[in-house]
């Protein structure tokens, strides 16, 4: 089955992303994005002025056409500046996850050639660290830091010339695409492929100009990048950056800032239909939740959308794809919940046995292929996802899971997480008595060289399912023992002062 859905509405128009966001309409002092946790927002006007004056510092700096800058910043209002900023002066953009090791962003850094890093305080030292051995000529951070170059020096002199050549074929953004097995490859994507992806979304209705909209998928994800936060911004939503990774954090997120739309990895929905915690909270303004990153079970999406009283949809999408290419807004009323429904306007897909290349009759399970102008496929063929999935008579298509399902994960144990770490001498998880949640898990580390607690909190539980994540990390002189190897929970717990 091949399918090719119309295009609806207007083509995508041939200018950069960050104009294809901001430059349509002016929405003034109305919140842009909001820190989830201090409830620091910076609006549309405070945004599209640092963008421009950002991107006149960086062009000035020689930072410009043909030249790639990595950005390793946790989701945060300044996120949003430093990534339009780069795509603005023409340079290409190297987002880096908040939470990935050295060798990860070195790789990325590498790959791209990038001569510049722009980072955030606590993550300067792994920033400069990194560096080493790259292309690599400066480093910025926001704030005040030794060793770096502040990020507030770009700003200084106003907006500076675009360099951006041609809008539509100039590189935008290095995306981390997985093949169907193997290593992750890097692909560019240009500021056409983000365009036409974040165009096609912005007019499927999945988010409205009075949404607040709360991603669970990382900015520094194209999908998170493209397919949530530049279309929220360009129908001028708010879009609110998550603090913490806890479900508490999560739940506070939702309830303070009256968030209506969630786009969440199943592990968080399946969090909201079951935990006990939820019911604390008032999330009455939520209007739709969105899963997205893996298959989501009927039973799951059913009893989320019972408790919360709003719909529950599944969305698709690949990084070498620019954002979403599948949403399924009427899976309710079709009985398709767990379905990501069919393909969005420009989108061509196909389900195929990946040893013929033949292409797969209704039910029967293949790997997914995409094809369209969003898409950054070799010689403008059909890319391989790596998904298994299958589709109905409908042409609506249910992902199965990955078609290398045999390949070995990383452990998803915390504790054997946090005892591999190269500053972590021996860790343990222990539950601990929490007054919200009853029981809670923290970990217990002793440590063999300099490190952080809250380095390594963001370590292990950007590794592990949102279910599975620790509450805290407390360091310890040794982890107390029994003669036969048991560990001794109370001794542990009275050694950090908690109560057993």
């Amino acid at each position: 089955m091949i399918l090719s859905p119309p295009a609806a509405g207007p083509a995508a128009p041939d200018t950069t992303v960050t104009d294809a966001v901001f430059g349509a309409r002016s929405w003034g002092e109305r919140a842009a994005v909001v820190e989830a946790g201090s409830g620091r927002a910076l609006s549309y006007a405070g945004l599209a002025e640092a963008i421009g004056a950002a991107a006149g510092g960086l062009v000035r700096a020689g930072l410009g056409e043909g030249t790639a800058v990595g950005l390793l910043v946790p989701d945060t209002p300044e996120f949003v500046v430093a990534a339009h900023a780069v795509m603005a002066a023409g340079a290409g953009l190297v987002p880096v996850r908040a939470t990935a090791g050295r060798s990860e962003i070195v790789r990325r850094l590498r790959a791209s050639r990038a001569r510049a890093l722009i980072t955030w305080p606590v993550l300067a030292d792994v920033a400069l660290e990194s560096v080493g051995g790259t292309d690599v000529e400066r480093v910025f951070c926001f704030g005040d830091e030794p060793d770096v170059e502040p990020f507030s020096t770009l700003l200084h002199g106003g907006p500076g010339p675009r360099t951006a050549g041609e809008p539509g074929t100039g590189v935008a953004v290095l995306a981390e695409a997985g093949p169907a097995a193997g290593a992750a490859r890097d692909v560019w994507l240009t500021h056409r492929h983000l365009v036409a992806g974040l165009v096609q979304l912005t007019a499927a209705g999945m988010l409205s100009g009075s949404d607040v909209v709360l991603s669970g998928v990382p900015f520094a994800d194209v999908v998170g990048l493209n397919g949530v936060l530049a279309p929220a911004l360009r129908l001028g939503a708010t879009v609110v950056a998550r603090c913490g990774s806890g479900t508490h954090d999560l739940l506070r997120t939702l309830a303070d800032h009256r968030v209506t739309v969630a786009v969440l990895p199943p592990g968080p929905v399946e969090t909201l239909a079951f935990d006990e915690a939820v019911d604390r909270y008032d999330l009455s303004a939520l209007r739709s939740v969105v899963s997205t990153g893996g298959p989501l079970s009927v039973d799951v999406a059913r009893a989320c959308a019972a408790r919360l009283g709003c719909p529950v949809r599944q969305a698709y999408g690949q990084a070498a794809a620019a954002g979403f290419t599948h949403l399924n807004l009427r899976a309710a009323e079709e009985g398709t919940l767990d379905s990501i429904g069919r393909g969005l306007p420009w989108v061509s897909w196909q389900v195929v046995d990946p040893t013929t290349g033949l292409r797969q009759p209704s039910y029967r399970p293949g790997e997914l292929r995409l094809r369209g102008p969003m898409v950054a496929a070799p010689h403008g063929g059909w890319l391989p996802t790596g998904d298994a999935a299958f589709a109905d008579e409908h042409g609506r298509v249910y992902i199965v899971g990955r078609m290398d399902a045999t390949r070995p994960e990383p452990p998803a144990d915390p504790g054997v997480l946090l005892a591999r770490h190269p500053a972590v001498e021996e860790a343990v998880v222990v539950p601990v008595p929490d007054e919200g949640l009853g029981l809670a898990p923290h970990a217990f580390v002793v440590l063999r060289g300099p490190g952080r607690a809250e380095d390594l909190l963001r370590y292990v539980n950007g590794h592990l399912p949102t279910f599975q994540r620790i509450l805290a990390i407390h360091e310890v002189d040794a982890i107390p023992r029994s003669p036969g190897g048991r560990v001794l929970r109370r001794a542990l717990l009275e050694r950090v002062r908690l109560s057993p």
